[in-house]
């Protein structure tokens, strides 16, 4: 399957803007799936949603951000993989898959605010000695975001994809 000629630069293969070329849009999606995914993953247990310490509130908070993180997560796929894609749809989804990790980021900010709660700090599991929680999934899915765009958004002018593609007439 062929990239159309009219959104093809003269030096682009077939091959150089297939789907091993997407690298950039890959990245983005994998994103979108970390802000769905993961906040089930992480809240929807023991120790936030089902933890009977937490108040109702809390929980009602806790349920506020696995809702956002899951749309916000399907709208960045919507925008990255629906027809018409362009610069405009890569800048859309790319801001989708990564709002969520930038609040995320920005929680660390309030006063008193933790991203674990002490009598579930033994269970953070390690990598190389690093912990894998929200201080390193945060600033990883961030980049993996901002460079994803930039790696899409070259892939596309150099397919001169600048824009959505035109919606083709029926011929009647």
């Amino acid at each position: 399957m062929g990239v159309s000629p009219r959104f093809r630069s003269p030096k682009t293969t077939d091959s150089e803007v297939g789907v091993k070329a997407m690298t950039g849009r890959w990245l983005l999606s994998i994103a979108a799936v970390g802000n769905a995914v993961l906040q089930w993953v992480d809240d929807y247990n023991s120790t936030h949603i089902f933890n009977p310490a937490f108040t109702a509130h809390a929980k009602f908070h806790d349920g506020i951000t696995i809702s956002l993180a899951t749309i916000l997560g399907g709208l960045a796929l919507i925008y990255l993989w629906r027809p018409g894609y362009g610069q405009e749809r890569l800048a859309v989804g790319a801001l989708f898959a990564g709002v969520w990790w930038a609040g995320a980021a920005c929680a660390f900010l309030f006063p008193g605010a933790s991203h674990r709660d002490a009598q579930f700090a033994a269970d953070v599991p390690h990598l190389f000695g690093m912990p894998i929680d929200l201080r390193t999934i945060v600033p990883v899915m961030i980049a993996v975001v901002a460079l994803g765009y930039l790696l899409e958004r070259r892939r596309l002018r150099a397919i001169g994809r600048s824009a959505p593609l035109p919606r083709r007439r029926s011929e009647s």
